[in-house]
């Protein structure tokens, strides 16, 4: 039996004539009268009651008809349901990020998301490098949001954001009379830095810019978040060099103001394993794509000095 009689079978005993049915389907008369004979052979039973002036149902035939309406429903909904799997809109994508991507994409991009495929259980987890990178290899994470730096060969990386590196200082500070601070400026100043042991990708990043404008940053404090961080400037212990979404923080505070000579700039991408070809991470993607484009203009502009 195939699903092509089961088909043949619905036409006649919806439509209980052979020609109407042939037509809906259509067909000729006569095969269609021949694969309904097959079908009935196979079965061993009667589905059919023909006369020269009608058709009608047999008690098998109601019988089956019952079965076979509600398995092909059945097989409508699965075949929908391949569909809707293979376009990412159902099961589940778990995303791993970096804590300072809280303060731009993940919000609205996890949001987008959940309000465009409903029926996908999204799960985040926040991790550092490299532990996210790690957790893509091993198949934990289906995709990730990090900052830009090391790369691991076997992850495709696709730079979705690019924010300016910002200078954190106290609402007091001299330098706050400034529209843009030159590194060099910071030269003096004690510095609060994120723990290296926590964020040594950052860390080394921020020290290599200070190097590379001819000195070493004072450490005075590190800390493990960038609340924390934005705090200790509140608090004045030292200025911070942090990603640009920080610049809504404690504004009552801190001035935020463009690193420039050099300008440096912080990237964030989105990352997932080589051989990765769910569905799933080219929808997240391209949401992460236009979200990006709506936080630049936001952070550009808290950061623009009154």
């Amino acid at each position: 039996m195939e699903l092509r009689h089961l088909r043949y079978f619905v036409a006649v005993a919806e439509e209980l004539h052979f020609a109407r049915a042939a037509e809906r389907l259509h067909m000729t008369q006569q095969p269609l009268s021949f694969q309904i004979k097959q079908l009935e052979e196979e079965l061993g039973v009667t589905l059919f009651k023909r006369t020269t002036r009608r058709v009608e149902l047999t008690d098998a035939g109601h019988a089956l008809l019952t079965e076979v309406n509600s398995a092909l429903e059945h097989l409508h909904l699965g075949v929908e349901a391949a569909r809707r799997a293979e376009r990412g809109e159902t099961g589940s994508l778990v995303i791993g990020y970096v804590s300072v991507a809280l303060y731009n994409l993940i919000p609205a991009a996890v949001r987008l998301f959940r309000e465009r495929f409903p029926t996908v259980q999204v799960t985040l987890r926040e991790l550092c490098s490299p532990d996210l990178e790690e957790h893509l290899l091993e198949g934990v994470l289906d995709v990730g949001l990090v900052v830009q730096g090391a790369h691991v060969s076997e992850l495709v990386y696709e730079t979705v954001l690019c924010e300016q590196a910002t200078v954190a200082i106290p609402k007091s500070h001299p330098l706050g009379r400034l529209t843009q601070i030159p590194l060099r400026a910071l030269a003096p100043e004690p510095f609060v830095m994120y723990e290296r042991t926590q964020r040594s990708l950052i860390y080394s990043q921020i020290m290599a810019l200070c190097l590379e404008a001819g000195f070493s940053p004072s450490i005075v404090q590190e800390a493990a978040s960038e609340q924390a961080v934005i705090g200790l400037v509140a608090a004045e212990v030292g200025v911070a060099l942090v990603s640009a979404c920080l610049s809504g923080l404690r504004m009552d505070e801190v001035i935020y103001r463009p690193l420039i000579d050099p300008a440096a700039s912080v990237e964030y991408a989105v990352a997932w394993k080589r051989e990765n070809s769910s569905p799933f991470v080219k929808n997240f993607l391209n949401i992460a794509r236009e979200v990006s484009q709506h936080v630049g203009k936001q952070e550009k502009a808290l950061i623009t000095p009154s």
